[in-house]
């Protein structure tokens, strides 16, 4: 049989890992069956790959589905694939909502692992980030993993304030900071994948990084790497970096 995870046309959901546990499998979600029954049009004899988020999936075939509940068995099972070889922590300074919910999808697509939203000194967004706005960015982040094959949920975290943030990146292998003033290009940054786990990457605001955030990520083990000679959008700068660090790892 060939791997199920890359048979084209193949839907792919993420679900609850307890719905898998045996062979005979019955889900009630009221949002999943919604996208079944109404948008997919899917009926019994249909089949459908399905991910516990922790890197193993299943392909199931419906013998019954309707507005209620789905049943049906487990035909096979199997490791889910499409994850990177290391570890990608992005801690995404809270920008324009519309601007953080696209790099947001973009990132989750190019491999990272979490996505931390951080406040910085200067970041524009003051509103209150409520349960309703964490549940919708993790929304996105679960439908862009879908779509692009990711066998592991990637995890949307609470915002965090810029001091909590470098903390936390700063104990990864490699932490690096996102910076047009840095002498420093990327690429010759990363020169040793064999050793590397976890990446943490902290990517500023639209209006730059303080020069005391600056000071503090460094303290905190953070290298300041520069992309190049020009000076990209705050939701654009972390995806290039996350495009150039796989080709420079090779993962």
């Amino acid at each position: 049989m060939d791997d199920p995870t890359t048979i084209p046309n193949t839907h792919r959901f993420f679900v609850d890992p307890v719905w898998l546990r045996g062979d005979e499998i019955l889900i009630d979600d009221p949002s999943l069956l919604h996208q079944w029954t109404r948008v997919l049009r899917l009926t019994a004899g249909d089949r459908v790959l399905l991910l516990d988020g922790k890197g193993m999936a299943a392909v199931v075939q419906f013998t019954a589905i309707d507005r209620r509940r789905a049943q049906g068995y487990v035909l096979t099972r199997c490791h889910a694939g499409g994850e990177l070889a290391v570890v990608i922590d992005l801690y995404l300074a809270l920008i324009r909502p519309e601007r953080f919910e696209w790099a947001l999808q973009k990132a989750v697509e190019l491999g990272a692992r979490r996505i931390i939203p951080v406040a910085f000194a200067r970041s524009l967004s003051g509103d209150r980030i409520d349960t309703h706005r964490l549940m919708r960015w993790q929304r996105i982040a679960t439908e862009a993993a879908e779509q692009s094959g990711r066998g592991r949920l990637p995890e949307v975290s609470a915002p965090q304030p810029f001091s909590a943030a470098v903390v936390a990146g700063g104990r990864a292998d490699l932490a690096l900071m996102l910076d047009e003033q840095a002498e420093h290009h990327l690429r010759d940054i990363v020169t040793s994948p064999t050793s590397l786990r976890q990446i943490a990457i902290i990517s500023g605001p639209e209006g730059g990084i303080d020069p005391r955030e600056r000071r503090a990520a460094i303290d905190h083990g953070f290298v300041a790497v520069s992309l190049g000679p020009r000076i990209l959008r705050a939701e654009t700068a972390p995806l290039a970096a996350l495009a150039m660090l796989q080709y420079a790892l090779h993962i």
